[in-house]
């Protein structure tokens, strides 16, 4: 088992925590849309495609964990997305 990576977002600036904050909340959003929708494979892509953004701006793939101030904001385990808001 590959351990998950656990990346804090104070090692990033400000606008780079915003943009990763973002791209988690629109995960969020697609997910509770999909949840509801008569076609949720339709929304599959469009968190891919976010999931892909966290990546590319944190220079990490796979499973990884984004923590701010000691709170879960995405917890990825190389499947499941949860985001979490608090």
């Amino acid at each position: 088992m590959v351990s998950q990576e656990i990346i804090d977002l104070k090692s990033f600036d400000e606008d780079t925590r915003f943009k990763l904050k973002t791209e988690a909340a629109l995960i969020l959003n697609a997910q509770r849309i999909m949840a509801l929708s008569k076609e949720p494979s339709r929304f599959e892509k469009y968190i891919e495609d976010r999931l892909e953004t966290i990546f590319r701006i944190t220079g990490k793939t796979g499973s990884m964990c984004l923590v701010e101030d000691g709170n879960t904001i995405l917890d990825y385990d190389g499947k499941t997305i949860k985001i979490t808001f608090d």
